[in-house]
């Protein structure tokens, strides 16, 4: 087997001479620049060996149901290594069984960015969910400590909040502020907050047990970029959500029998002397229930047997109401809804006759009736009822009989706990780590041995040319396969950002790649799409605000609910910080339209993009009052090795002898020389290497 060893979970494999393991390295296909890629090996096949079926948990047995045995082995993945000359070729990998028939098994092992990006796999909702395998099952819920409560506190003194923070409520125009009137009060209740994009990150990285470096942690756009909220609606994370015990249950615990001993209407308050659960101690017996906080409820009241006496003919037939009382001091109580109990469905006769003094007794099952409600801290509920006739009448409320209060924890309300993962929009890890990653043309490759990924790019690797691996002693004469055009790129390439049709023009900040070659394909190809749109300005201090539409200024209303009705495309914005001291001592009023807070010092007034600005998030270049030169976009900034390259393309295809030495220090940041070609090139991929045998290396040209 040439010195090459296999450990799974730890454990040697016995492996076989005619299935041999060879591996691909590979970082990132510069055909593909919108994909990260990572190292595998070839779907090689084990004998299932008495040591290979234990390692394997006898994944070669249906009939295995013991746990101690680990039937879930062939649904996991397996830990592994790969060991040639005593040299960890493929360390800290993954394994993971493919197929297995009547003596072999199929594995196929995963190592480098490959393991890293299948850490990523939930949506980022998924990480505030201690149920999801993607927050380690409640054991890594990263974005907790940065909870906190929407209010009026939170909002003015977030101000000052960096990439540190993480969180911030940067001043927006979401449709009602003033352009005309810069001093009129922001209301809270129509702001959101946004999330840095470099600490979200950063907390992704932090769940997968990975560290980042990288010259992007050095960019200083990096840390102040806001994924800002945008979401149809504003929701709490699932743990706040799905917290169990959020109830009160109160029951009857014996019969209740009440009588009405007059000719007129009479009311009364029913008493729960059993209380089953109580959430945050708020029901009080004699009172009811009593909000501790501000918080959307759902009201249930259950009857699964009453029995009504009362009058059925002659003068005012009797009926009653069991209704669900809200109580707010001060004001006269509210009939938030109410059960009917009559004798439409029939009734026993008691005594007299039809139109003379007729008395009846009804037997009515399982009622029951739901109010959702909002209530604020200090208001109350209680359960009441009511007779009405001009008769004497009464009820027997069987035991069983049961009121609920339970929590409806799905959307924030102001006063509430914010959960920061629900600020950024409903997209997986990977594709919110992917759009940055393609922001700033960046290149990962991960650091098996110190368990860290490396966030670098194309310049990094032009930048590393003076330290280039000279590989001409190890090109050998097997041939070569010089290629002028690389992946699927066409004639033009976009660089897009989506758009909201209604709000902003069409393509704006959209920009392109164009390659000056006649064979390639006119149809445009979409190189690059982000998974956030650009956003325009409005007057503000500081020069502009963003603009993010979202609230219909035609209905509004002052409330932290009602119409944010507009939809928009996730957006994402530079942080500034302005100094109202240098705009004549100006000040910013925050108001609850309770309470203000007046801040007279810093404020943070984000933007897309604006002719003043020192950045630039369009990928096209655009427009700059500070200098006579364009604002430089993000492809100018970013994109100029991929463009030099794809210019005069040149993908050469060499055959090269590589020792276990070389593979176990390959760094695919740095760039190899060829002598023979007297040029520098950057490893695209490295196909099939096994000890002792010439591979095929896909090199591209820098320069």
């Amino acid at each position: 087997m040439n010195n090459i060893q296999l450990f799974l979970n730890d454990k040697p494999v016995d492996l076989s001479d005619d299935n041999p393991i060879a591996l691909t390295f590979q970082i990132n296909d510069l055909a593909e620049v919108q994909n990260q890629q990572g190292n595998t090996s070839n779907q090689f096949k084990i004998p299932l060996t008495q040591n290979n079926r234990a390692i394997l948990g006898y994944a070669d047995d249906t009939s295995i149901e013991n746990q101690n045995i680990s039937p879930q082995m062939p649904y996991s993945q397996l830990t592994a290594k790969v060991i040639q000359n005593g040299i960890e070729v493929f360390p800290n990998a993954i394994a993971e069984i493919n197929q297995v028939d009547d003596d072999t098994a199929s594995i196929t092992i995963l190592s480098g960015n490959v393991d890293f990006f299948d850490s990523l796999g939930g949506q980022i909702a998924d990480m505030g969910d201690s149920t999801s395998q993607w927050s380690g099952y409640g054991a890594n819920l990263v974005w907790k400590p940065f909870d906190h409560e929407w209010n009026l506190q939170n909002v003015a003194g977030s101000q000052q909040n960096t990439e540190q923070d993480g969180w911030i409520y940067p001043i927006v125009d979401y449709g009602l502020i003033d352009p005309a009137n810069f001093s009129a009060p922001i209301n809270v209740l129509n702001q959101r907050p946004g999330f840095f994009i470099k600490k979200a990150i950063d907390l992704l990285v932090q769940s997968t047990g990975y560290t980042a470096r990288g010259s992007l942690l050095n960019d200083p756009l990096y840390p102040l970029l806001i994924a800002q909220f945008s979401n149809g609606s504003w929701e709490h994370g699932f743990d706040y959500q799905n917290v169990l015990n959020q109830v009160v249950t109160v029951e009857l615990s014996q019969n209740l029998n009440a009588v009405h001993n007059t000719n007129q209407d009479d009311t009364g308050n029913i008493g729960w002397p059993y209380i089953v659960t109580n959430w945050n101690n708020q029901f009080i017996p004699g009172t009811g229930f009593v909000a501790a906080a501000r918080e959307s409820v759902a009201v249930t009241v259950i009857v699964p047997h009453l029995q009504f006496t009362g009058h059925v003919a002659g003068g005012t037939p009797s009926y009653l109401n069991i209704i669900i009382w809200l109580k707010t001091p001060g004001y006269p109580d509210a009939n938030l809804g109410q059960l009917l109990f009559d004798f439409s469905g029939g009734f026993t006769r008691q005594a007299g006759t039809d139109g003379s003094g007729l008395r009846g007794t009804g037997d009515i099952y399982n009622s029951k009736i739901t109010v959702n409600t909002e209530l604020q801290q200090g208001q109350g509920l209680y359960i009441g009822y009511e007779f009405h006739g001009d008769h004497p009448a009464s009820f027997t409320l069987f035991s069983g009989a049961q009121w609920s209060v339970a929590a409806q924890n799905e959307t924030v309300k102001y006063g509430q706990m914010v959960q920061c993962e629900r600020i950024l929009p409903d997209i997986s890890q990977k594709d919110f780590l992917k759009d940055t990653l393609q922001r700033f043309g960046i290149i990962c490759q991960t650091d098996v041995y110190t368990k860290s990924i490396i966030f670098a790019s194309l310049n990094d690797i032009v930048n590393n040319i003076p330290i280039a691996k000279d590989w001409s002693s190890k090109c050998v004469d097997q041939g070569k396969q010089l290629n002028y055009t690389l992946g699927s790129y066409a004639q033009v390439n976009y660089m897009e950002f989506p758009t909201d049709p209604n709000i902003l023009p069409l393509k704006l900040g959209w920009d392109e790649i164009i390659i000056n070659d006649k064979t390639l394909s006119t149809v445009a190809n979409d190189m690059l799409v982000s998974k956030f749109g650009p956003s325009l300005n409005r007057p503000f201090y500081g020069g502009t605000i963003a603009e993010i539409t979202m609230i219909d200024n035609t209905t509004a209303v002052e409330s932290d609910t009602a119409n944010f009705s507009i939809g928009v495309q996730p957006r994402i914005l530079v942080d500034q910080k302005i100094d109202l001291r240098n705009y004549n001592n100006a000040s910013v009023t925050f108001t609850d339209t309770v309470n203000n807070i007046v801040v007279n010092n810093i404020i943070s007034v984000p933007y897309f993009y604006k002719p003043d600005g020192i950045y630039n998030l369009c990928w096209c270049d655009m427009p700059s009052t500070n200098s006579q030169n364009p604002l430089p976009g993000l492809k100018s900034n970013y994109y100029g090795p991929l463009q030099k390259i794809l210019q005069n393309t040149k993908v050469l295809v060499r055959y090269f002898l590589l020792t276990p030495r070389d593979i176990a220090e390959l760094d695919l940041l740095i760039p190899v020389y060829l002598q023979q070609h007297n040029a520098y090139f950057y490893i695209n991929k490295i196909d099939s290497w096994r000890k002792g045998q010439p591979c095929k290396v896909e090199l591209v040209k820098l320069g």
